[in-house]
């Protein structure tokens, strides 16, 4: 993926990328630049035995002509590869920068704190042999973090493969496994080695190059936050590819996530995330909990971080080709040049598919095409140049596509012809590329016919791919990521709340045994917190209810109210659309007197909640569960059947910026229905979104707050707002 010093400097006014990216202040506060580039290395565990870790590691690194100084550490033999052993760290007469530990499990501990004593800051602990296996492995983890926080330790695993430094001052390679990688722009981190030993086999199969690589195993002190952080900040990385099998932390990781891919100068991340957690498949009272499962929540966490989540190792080597060349798409509006019909309408649909969009050329590009195809090409889009095409009929078509406003990316599709010369049609794209200011990827289809051609596009940085619909879902990536960049940063609002009423509710509540708030005290809390409720008041008789209802105005609804009435509806509970004072007496004795009936005469009964029946509306479900491990979970839907039977929702993580409401609301199959169909006006979607909002604050001050559901919200046509009809909470009981 060579490419000039001058093309680079071209395309980067283009494309936001720069030497280096800024994360934030406290992304400094942890320098791994001497893990990534030490000037000495200890290989404590280096062996003569072939096979071995020990072996392998110091063979990588004497082999990779790493430019810093090994010490291979091994008590047991004078020199290993021609190079003189030490009996032990502490018998080094240097400086030592890096420790690369293969010893066993129980033996690490030691080592680290003799490498410690002398001035060693940084390790790599290839060792298995700790959580992984539990037990005493759990203990033994924990021993070696807790050094490594007391004694200002940065330490990589343990149970990792190693690391990778590709650049040509440091040339690295401490990793098992593998030989070293070709340079290139791409910056891997793994949670699992041996995948991350495919990747790096797979990506040199492909010829990708990687500019550092790491597997981070148990991750015990560095975590997936620390390298991302490490990788923005390195000059030669581009782009950053992760395989994470569980984060960290949730809301950390997107802070940090965020301002790589979203900072000065944005770096995408693509990732790949396999695994469920066990919190994610726990049974929950709530709607939002029953819904809430792992994948929601790291879907919601990449959403909000801008991270590129992909499903398989094809895919995310995909779009890490088209992602290698820095050029940003200034839209969605693709054109397609080819030379077979058949592969043209491949690409289309794809295009569509992948929500991109087929461009429409101006009529001074069809004039152009016009002019140098011949009668039987298409001059629209896709432009086809005809099976007999040679590389001067797509340069004219590339020159002719290129320069139309209307065009943001171009895929060129080459089939082998008899007239095809894929050689010379590549070094044509290339050309257009290195001087055009849009994406172009090509897709040579076939193998070996077309391999020169592909041989001459990989070596001029062009994305270059087999199928179409690989290339048409790649640019897709890109698209939306450059959509994301060009966002505007929205910031955290804040709003009023009567936190000293929401705490005492809480308290009163708990105090008295009951961990779930029903309808009236859960309609208290928001009240407090500043969300519009429907006009409410808890009546204790037939009188203050009829009181109520001619005061708030009828018609009215009535629902019984009562600590352990969880299904109104079932025990006769709830009353619609009562009109008079008569209805509203008759309504509340029957009622209470239908409840004792199915529930016991001595069921606690706190009165009868007197509501105004409001006007019809969509009805959208808010609510919030609380994830184990990242903290509060927040999900938006329509009501109704489309709530749980279509699981058509979406998740993210509190707190919310002020954007991602919208972006909540705009992400479900069903909202289009909120822009109004078949003649029904719009529905006041930034009344949900400062509902979401309130909602994030409230669930984020109050970690009391296991679950919550706001079901249902109440929408009314744009700019008349919305309102809080029905709410239900579960607090921690702890």
């Amino acid at each position: 993926m060579a490419r000039s010093a001058s093309a680079n400097a071209r395309k980067n006014k283009n494309s936001g990328s720069a030497a280096s990216t800024s994360v934030s202040d406290s992304s400094a506060a942890r320098d791994l630049e001497p893990l990534f580039a030490p000037q000495s290395i200890a290989v404590v565990g280096a062996s003569r035995r072939g096979g071995t870790a020990g072996s392998e590691i110091l063979r990588n690194l004497i082999q990779g002509s790493y430019a810093g100084v090994i010490y291979p550490v091994n008590p047991k033999t004078k020199s290993i590869m021609g190079i003189r052993c030490v009996p032990s760290i502490s018998a080094i007469d240097d400086h030592v920068d890096l420790a690369v530990l293969i010893i066993p499990a129980p033996a690490v501990e030691k080592v680290v704190q003799e490498a410690a004593d002398k001035g060693t800051k940084h390790f790599v602990v290839i060792s298995a042999g700790f959580k992984e296996i539990g037990g005493d492995g759990v203990e033994r983890e924990n021993r070696l973090k807790a050094i490594a926080r007391e004694r200002g330790l940065s330490i990589l695993g343990p149970n990792c493969l190693g690391l990778i430094n590709t650049a040509p001052d440091v040339l690295m390679n401490a990793a098992f496994g593998g030989r070293m990688p070709v340079a290139g722009c791409m910056g891997l981190i793994s949670q699992s080695g041996a995948l991350a030993a495919a990747l790096l086999d797979y990506a040199n199969g492909r010829g990708i190059g990687f500019s550092r690589f790491v597997s981070f195993g148990n991750k015990a002190d560095i975590n997936e936050v620390d390298l991302l952080r490490s990788l923005a900040a390195d000059p030669a990385t581009k782009v950053i590819l992760m395989y994470v099998e569980d984060l960290s932390s949730g809301q950390t990781f997107v802070e940090t996530a965020h301002a790589i891919t979203h900072g000065r100068n944005p770096k995408p991340i693509l990732a790949i995330k396999t695994g469920r957690t066990q919190e994610g498949a726990a049974a929950a009272a709530s709607h939002t909990g029953s819904l809430a499962g792992s994948d929601e929540v790291y879907d919601a966490i990449f959403s909000q971080a801008g991270v590129i989540r992909v499903e398989s190792v094809e895919e995310l080597f995909d779009y890490a080709e088209v992602f290698a060349e820095p050029t940003l798409p200034a839209g969605r509006r693709t054109a397609i040049v080819t030379n077979a019909g058949g592969p043209g309408i491949m690409a289309t649909d794809a295009c569509i598919r992948y929500g991109l969009k087929l461009a429409r050329f101006h009529d001074y590009t069809i004039k152009s095409l016009k002019f140098q195809m011949p009668p039987t090409g298409s001059l629209k889009n896709p432009v086809d140049v005809i099976g007999d095409a040679r590389h001067d009929r797509y340069r004219s078509a590339l020159d002719a596509v290129s320069s139309d406003e209307d065009v943001d990316q171009i895929l060129v599709l080459v089939t082998p012809q008899a007239m095809t010369n894929s050689k010379e049609i590549g070094e044509v794209v290339s050309e257009s590329q290195h001087y055009c200011d849009k994406p172009i990827v090509a897709c040579m289809m076939g193998e070996s016919d077309v391999q020169p051609g592909v041989v001459v596009l990989k070596a001029n940085g062009v994305p270059t791919y087999q199928f179409p619909e690989n290339a048409m879902r790649s640019l897709a990536a890109k698209a939306r990521f450059a959509e994301w960049i060009r966002s505007p940063i929205a910031e955290y609002r804040r709003f009023e709340m009567d936190r000293e009423t929401v705490d005492r509710l809480f308290d009163e509540e708990l105090a008295a045994g009951r961990s779930q708030l029903v309808e009236v005290r859960a309609l208290n809390v928001l009240q407090a917190c500043g969300f519009p409720i429907v006009p409410y008041k808890l009546a204790q008789s037939a009188d203050e209810a009829a009181a109520a209802a001619a005061q708030m105005g009828y018609p009215v609804v009535l629902k019984i109210a009562g600590p352990k009435i969880l299904h109104k509806t079932d025990v006769g509970g709830v009353k619609l659309n009562l009109r008079d004072e008569g209805a509203v007496r008759e309504a509340f004795d029957t009622m209470v007197a239908s409840v004792r009936e199915k529930l016991g005469a001595d069921i606690e009964i706190w009165g009868v909640l007197v509501q105004k029946m409001l006007q019809p509306g969509k009805e959208i479900i808010l609510g919030m569960t609380r994830d184990a491990r990242f903290g509060p979970l927040l999900m938006f839907g329509l009501g109704g059947i489309y709530t749980e039977a279509l699981r058509d929702v979406s998740f993210r993580l509190a707190p919310i910026r002020e954007n991602v409401a919208g972006e909540m609301i705009r992400s479900i199959r069903s909202h289009r229905l909120l822009e109004g169909v078949r003649g029904e006006p719009p529905s006041d979607q930034p009344a949900i979104g400062e509902c979401l909002m309130r909602l994030s604050q409230l669930v984020t001050d109050h970690p009391r707050i296991k679950e919550l559901d706001i079901n249902p919200l109440i929408v009314y046509p744009q700019g008349s707002g919305a309102m809080v009809a029905d709410a239900r909470i579960i607090l921690s009981e702890g």
